[in-house]
């Protein structure tokens, strides 16, 4: 589970910054809802199968399983790279160039100082790898970049909100549901029914709204649902009818996993998207070194640290805490960080001028080094 949230989840974040390497805005918009919607397919037949194989080989077989589905992604994603360095669209290439622009002012500097003190040399090497190097590097990345802070927060927002619901979801499901087999069956068809609706939506809704609607107006809209279900949950069950029996444990649970249905569903097929998109028109540095600090650091910090504020809560009030009033403060946290966020997404437009200006940047660079390389055997002769 450690490995799952960690290491990963990491791969998952470079598998589509190198889709958004390749990718222009409008190409993102067009495709990234398809591949999305394939990978929600097959996280619907998983979970669907949940139910069966768990009977037949066991929770340890289990993991097995998905042990070896994540080899075969290594495989497959060892086989995208190949293929782009093959076909000549490699996104590593432009880090090639930054990384020989960087030795060549390296050596430059070297040869500069080497009069006077090697000891001098080898200490600044050494602080350029320290930690506190990179936490500064990282620090002026964002500043750079404010659509990176912005992505950060709303991050750090969301996996708070997912985590409050998670806990909500296991509580009602462990009171409604006390046999562990048949839980792990009832967590799979879930999460079956999440990503059949998220396959839906990748499939037949999300690239209309993509062509006729900006994807800031997108993200003012997408918290919106969930809002309204943290509104209805946190209303009073005598608010409710007798006939809907909101008091049981299993009205209860349905409830809450109408709500935790709608976040992720929301997640799954409109949130991911958006946030990929949103890493297109920016920077190698920011694809790249910014989105592994968002998806490592503010997710996994939004989970933990939410769920270390509710176990001090659970310690300090004996036990009864109040999860309900606790999922609509966090939805109103997301939908504030979603709207920052939607006012420094450029359009559509601006987006393909600024993809089309860096690429143009980068051929240029790359047209004058093979210039001054042609022109260095010249100079000998």
């Amino acid at each position: 589970f450690v490995f799952q949230n960690s290491y990963a989840h990491l791969l998952y974040a470079q598998q589509w910054s190198f889709l958004g390497s390749i990718f222009t805005p409008t190409q993102a918009g067009k495709y990234y809802s398809y591949v999305a919607g394939l990978s929600s397919i097959s996280s619907m037949i998983a979970g669907a199968s949940v139910s069966h194989l768990v009977g037949r080989i066991g929770l340890p077989g289990l993991l097995g399983m998905a042990a070896l589905s994540l080899t075969c992604t290594l495989l497959l994603a060892d086989w995208a790279y190949s293929l782009s360095e093959k076909h000549g669209f490699d996104p590593s290439m432009e880090l090639q160039k930054r990384s020989k622009q960087k030795k060549s002012h390296k050596s430059t500097k070297e040869q500069e100082q080497q009069s006077s003190s090697v000891d001098t040399t080898n200490s600044q090497q050494q602080s350029s790898t320290s930690l506190l190097h990179q936490i500064r590097h990282a620090i002026s990345l964002f500043r750079q970049v404010p659509t990176l802070g912005a992505l950060f927060f709303e991050s750090l927002s969301f996996q708070s909100l997912s985590t409050i619901l998670s806990t909500c979801l296991v509580t009602q499901l462990k009171d409604a549901v006390p046999n562990d087999a048949a839980r792990a069956a009832w967590t799979g068809n879930f999460y079956a029914c999440v990503n059949g609706l998220s396959t839906v939506f990748q499939f037949f809704i999300m690239p209309k709204l993509a062509q006729k609607m900006e994807p800031r107006d997108l993200w003012k809209l997408m918290p919106i649902l969930p809002l309204f279900c943290g509104v209805v949950q946190f209303l009073p069950t005598s608010f409710f009818p007798d006939r809907f029996a909101m008091a049981s444990s299993s009205s209860a649970l349905y409830l809450v996993a109408i709500s935790f249905l709608t976040a992720k569903t929301m997640d799954y097929s409109l949130r991911n998207i958006l946030a990929e998109m949103a890493y297109v028109p920016l920077s190698f540095e920011a694809r790249f070194k910014g989105k592994e600090i968002i998806a490592v650091f503010a997710n996994r910090f939004g989970k933990s640290g939410m769920a270390l504020i509710l176990s001090g809560l659970h310690f300090s009030s004996g036990g009864g805490v109040g999860l309900s009033g606790l999922t609509l403060f966090a939805t109103l946290g997301w939908l504030t960080s979603a709207v920052n966020l939607s006012k420094l997404i450029p359009s559509k437009e601006e987006a393909e001028r600024l993809v089309a200006e860096r690429n143009s940047a980068s051929n240029n660079e790359e047209n004058v080094s093979n210039g001054d390389a042609d022109e260095e055997p010249k100079k000998k002769k």
